[in-house]
């Protein structure tokens, strides 16, 4: 199948998935899941794959559940919220042979409309140890300051912070000290409503060039973390 773009219809089904997440409704509105996101998410992996492949080769684009394409269900186990299903759906396109903890690029679709963007969302402890030690040293760490503050002044969102101070082994008035707190690294733009893009094949284009703007951060992580 072709991608020829998104629809009504997947925001429809995302936004009414929101409001009766239950099995037995989504057991009865499966058809409408297949055909309005699951195959035209994978249509859009594969029409992603072409066109990174010839901008940057390195990116796996891989149209399956549990590769580019993450489950609808979600993992309640360790959850207060017990709602069976995510609201959202999420695509991912990464570098490297561990699809968790490589950095790669990032596409959300919520019934409000689209998440772009790329970095690590999840890191090895080696890997937060490499990425700590290059925001200190004062070239990698300048230039990952450079590139966060470029992508800021272009409206990025740059996650997460989710340390209330600085790690142990690194002193308050370590060089970037408040990049230190960020346990992962990304940079996420929101575009709500949808762009008139979503409803063709031109979408991947338009997806195209926000990942082109977030691909210094990638090629930091590449280089620095891994």
């Amino acid at each position: 199948m072709a991608f020829e773009g998104f629809s009504a219809g997947t925001l429809g089904f995302l936004a009414d998935l929101a409001q009766h997440n239950d099995r037995a409704w989504f057991a009865e509105n499966r058809a409408r899941y297949d055909s309005e996101l699951l195959e035209r998410q994978r249509a859009f992996v594969d029409a992603m794959g072409v066109a990174f492949s010839q901008i940057d080769p390195r990116v796996r684009c891989v149209p399956s559940v549990d590769r580019s394409i993450f489950r609808i269900n979600r993992d309640t186990r360790f959850s207060r919220d017990k709602s069976p299903y995510k609201d959202h759906s999420d695509l991912w396109f990464w570098i490297g042979d561990d699809r968790k903890s490589s950095p790669g690029y990032f596409m959300r679709i919520v019934p409000e409309g689209v998440w772009v963007g790329g970095g690590s969302h999840s890191l090895q402890p080696s890997q937060l140890a490499r990425m700590r030690g290059a925001i200190v040293a004062s070239a990698s760490g300048g230039k990952l300051e450079s590139i966060l503050g470029g992508l800021k002044a272009v409206g990025h969102e740059i996650g997460e912070s989710t340390l209330a101070r600085g790690p142990a082994g690194f002193s308050a008035d370590a060089p970037r000290a408040e990049l230190l707190r960020y346990t992962v690294m990304h940079a996420i733009t929101k575009t709500e409503p949808v762009p008139p893009e979503f409803y063709g094949p031109e979408f991947v284009d338009w997806c195209m060039e926000r990942f082109l703007t977030v691909r210094p951060l990638i090629d930091w992580l590449v280089d620095n973390v891994g």
